[in-house]
């Protein structure tokens, strides 16, 4: 489980990660192993790009209105996607984004 250091940064551990890979909108046209979709922009992510690289992805929290660490509150997205979130409270959207099919222009 994620933990928050005395820093203020929050350390996330392998789970936390493979969580919020899991928890991300799959792709219809790609491996859902190593493709995803960020819920915000619409665009895909690589899972060997972790932090860096093209189509790179971090672990961000689904709902910070009622801030939890738990695994079921995070999310791959793209690292410059974190400013443009709708809302605090994203759980509605994630939601309805996983309800459709989703492909990826290649």
């Amino acid at each position: 489980m994620a933990k928050i250091l005395e820093t203020g940064e929050i350390e996330f551990s392998k789970e936390d990660l493979k969580s919020a890979w899991l928890n991300s909108p799959i792709l219809i046209n790609k491996d859902a192993n190593d493709f995803r979709m960020c819920f915000i922009c619409k665009f895909f992510m690589n899972k060997n790009n972790f932090k860096v690289g093209e189509l790179a992805w971090v672990c961000e929290f689904i709902d910070l209105k009622h801030f939890s660490l738990e695994e079921t509150n995070l999310i791959a997205i793209h690292p410059e996607c974190r400013e443009l979130r709708h809302k605090d409270d994203c759980s509605k959207i994630v939601k309805k984004i996983k309800l459709t099919e989703w492909s990826a222009i290649e």
